[in-house]
């Protein structure tokens, strides 16, 4: 399971591409960073439907072709620029004219967004599945850690690519390891010790093997709101005043550590610009959050998952105040950072297990996929809201509407500890055999 989020995260390799890509092709930035939106549009509006298909459905039917629909995106994208003249238009809107070249790249990261749209709403209801509940959020450890060493990776595997491939190889071998991981993960799904099947059809198919009718209460969740339609929507605020610091933070840091501090070194004939020292500490975030979710699955099963939250997200904002005030050394910015990548990213195995506590069994998939679905389409305006603030009065400031969005964050989980808002349930007790 581990291997489907690391996959996914790996595959992120299109920002780091574009300096390259725009060397060779005349588009404007914001046609090239049309291009990442693109991809991410395909795969915010793709999480619902892929939830609603992972409840009703085996889910090795579905994910392993959605990476391989990942995988044809992308070798899709490659060989666009070789299909047609690049002096080919295709249509023209609102003054900005597109080139048809430019329209099969775009198809090909669409292809490639909707094909990673499947890895949420169905990975975590699997990994949820296929452990034992004392040990879920250990699970939910190694399943974000996964994904923090492959936001590591994406850009040092071009790093290392590119000095002896052209970009577009790059994509195609993306493209056919996508493939090669699909067929082998179907083959790994199939196999008895791993479960695949949605909640309901384990109980139908258990129902029919033991011969006797099951007695199940479905109208209690419904009775009371709390169970599970309030804690949502607390969820539901939580997801979008988090995903829009994320996006805010990641898209600004590296600038951040540029414009603000500027740093660059010296050893001997090798000098560390300031971009390049910028990237070695954006990189050590993502290494020190990858390591500290193994320890906070392990925090995850012995604690209240809402107290691990908003411990982690007060620890956050707290740290993106101190970057937005004050002035820092190289070694301790070094440690102020390393703070911020373990309180900022790793947190989400308490997030993930809270929402296998709130979450019907029977509805994990589409719960997965509507809440990143809107957060991912309401944060997309993160950017561009914090560049604003930025341009208006300084990159240090805007940090601090990154510290607001996250103490509204905190705001949501705290309201999970009202039993006006939440009242948890054992949904696994509602369905029980007759005697």
């Amino acid at each position: 399971m581990s291997s489907i989020h690391f996959i996914q995260h790996i595959f992120r390799i299109l920002p780091p591409v574009l300096p390259i890509i725009a060397l060779d092709f005349p588009y404007p930035l914001w046609k090239l960073g049309a291009l990442v939106s693109i991809y991410y549009l395909g795969s915010g509006f793709g999480q619902t439907p892929m939830g609603i298909l992972a409840d009703r459905y085996d889910r090795r039917f579905i994910l392993p072709p959605s990476i391989g629909v990942m995988g044809l995106g992308y070798a899709v994208f490659a060989i666009a620029p070789q299909l047609v003249s690049p002096d080919a238009a295709a249509f023209t809107l609102l003054g900005a004219s597109f080139t048809l070249q430019f329209v099969l790249m775009g198809l090909g990261v669409l292809i490639a967004g909707v094909g990673a749209s499947a890895i949420h709403p169905i990975g975590y209801p699997l990994v949820a599945t296929n452990v034992s509940a004392d040990r879920v959020g250990s699970a939910y450890g190694v399943w974000g850690s996964a994904a923090k060493i492959g936001d590591a990776a994406a850009p040092m595997s071009i790093a290392i690519l590119i000095l002896v491939v052209q970009w577009s190889d790059i994509f195609l071998l993306f493209g056919v390891v996508g493939l090669v991981y699909a067929l082998g993960l179907f083959y790994a799904m199939s196999q008895a010790w791993f479960e695949s099947r949605p909640a309901d059809q384990r109980a139908a198919e258990a129902e029919d093997e033991d011969a006797e009718p099951t007695e199940t209460t479905p109208d209690e969740t419904a009775s009371d709101r709390r169970h599970y339609v309030y804690p949502m929507v607390a969820l539901l605020v939580f997801f979008v005043a988090r995903a829009f610091s994320e996006k805010g933070l990641k898209t600004f840091l590296p600038t951040f550590l540029v414009v603000v501090y500027g740093y660059s070194f010296a050893f001997g004939s090798m000098t560390l610009t300031p971009e390049s020292f910028a990237n070695v500490y954006f990189t050590a975030v993502f290494l020190i959050a990858a390591f500290f979710q193994l320890l906070t699955g392990h925090l995850v099963d012995r604690h209240d998952h809402r107290t691990v939250l908003i411990t982690f997200f007060i620890t956050a904002a707290v740290v993106l105040v101190v970057l937005a005030t004050g002035t820092l050394t190289p070694l301790l910015l070094l440690g102020v950072l390393l703070v911020l990548g373990a309180a900022n990213w790793g947190w989400t195995p308490a997030r993930d297990a809270l929402m296998n506590d709130v979450t019907p069994p029977s509805r994990e998939g589409r719960t997965f996929g509507y809440l990143h679905t809107i957060s991912h389409l309401v944060s997309a305006m993160a950017p561009i809201i914090i560049g604003y603030v930025a341009e208006e009065s300084s990159l240090q400031q805007s940090f601090l509407y990154l510290a607001a969005a996250m103490l509204i964050a905190v705001a949501a989980i705290g309201s999970l500890f009202s039993s006006r808002v939440y009242r948890p349930i054992d949904h696994e007790s509602l369905t029980t055999p007759n005697d």
